[in-house]
């Protein structure tokens, strides 16, 4: 059984409107993963990575998904799988109950079906990551309100991430370059989000690097066997960055890198990872100096 060294396998939900670069992101945090995904859809992870990820068969619901994770588990092939739309597969599933059932059936049915999903993801013995789409909050007729999250039927906005260690909602983040996005991980009324680990919370808004949140909270998350020394280096140049992660330094780094030989692919991941470390490991630091924040408010 192939399980993530020092921690138990997690499982983690990502959510965020499309185009923002959530797929991306998993293509460079995950480059040894199963992917499940539609034809075409990881066509950005080999324009901007430089590789094409492993893909399973097209599959048609959750129920396919919760198969596939069994069996990927037993075989011990992959340490994660990577289900990157997520919200579709739901609608899917959603779309073929209600061929057979409508009204309490119908929402029992799906109940049991996103259940054995959960329990197959716990269990499984490797790492089980979700990509949806976002849906913002909402009052239902009976006057209930539900807060935003990821883009699924029913009760799942709260029950999926209910099961997840890990639920980071993306945004856009001007301030960030070169690309202007983070990871959002904070208790709100608003939106469902959450971090066991302890790391996103922490360093909110973090850098839309799950890989890099992930190490931070311990796990050993694979590099791309075809990257040689690609930790080492990471971990060099986040060393460097720690006390001045300007522009210039970045670029100059990044030259270093392309000088010595690496490819533009490459070096460009690696510089990437160096900085969000530098960022997730300074952010860190500087939680672990304070108690309150200077905006807290005392209670007298």
């Amino acid at each position: 059984m192939n399980t993530t060294e020092g921690r138990d396998p997690f499982v983690a939900a990502t959510y965020g409107p499309s185009g923002i670069g959530k797929t991306t992101d998993m293509g460079y945090s995950f480059p040894t993963a199963l992917f499940v995904a539609a034809p075409g859809a990881l066509s950005s992870i080999q324009s901007v990575c430089g590789y094409l990820p492993d893909r399973a068969e097209s599959i048609s619901d959750i129920r396919a998904a919760t198969q596939l994770i069994e069996r990927v588990g037993r075989a011990g092939e992959y340490q994660t799988i990577v289900i990157d739309d997520f919200s579709f597969l739901a609608e899917q599933t959603f779309a073929l109950l209600e061929k057979k059932y409508n009204g309490f059936k119908l929402w029992g049915a799906l109940r049991d079906i996103v259940l054995e999903f959960r329990n197959q993801s716990r269990f499984a013995g490797l790492n089980v990551v979700l990509n949806c789409w976002e849906q913002g909050p909402k009052t239902r007729m009976n006057g209930q309100k539900v807060r935003g999250g990821p883009q699924l039927s029913g009760n799942l906005p709260e029950q999926v991430p209910a099961m997840c260690d890990v639920v980071l909602r993306a945004v856009h983040e001007p301030a960030r370059q070169p690309w202007p996005a983070a990871y959002r991980c904070e208790v709100s009324p608003t939106y469902n989000m959450k971090d066991r680990f302890d790391v996103a919370s922490r360093v909110d808004p973090a850098p839309m690097n799950l890989g890099e949140i992930l190490r931070a909270a311990g796990h050993s998350i694979a590099r791309h066997p075809e990257i040689q020394d690609q930790e080492r280096q990471v971990s060099i140049l986040s060393a460097q960055l720690a006390h001045d992660a300007n522009p210039t330094a970045v670029n100059e780094l990044f030259s270093a890198l392309r000088s010595s030989g690496m490819g533009a692919h490459a070096a460009r991941w690696t510089m990437r990872d160096a900085v969000d470390r530098a960022v997730i490991q300074n952010a860190l630091a500087k939680d672990s100096e304070t108690f309150f924040t200077q905006s807290s408010m005392f209670l007298g």
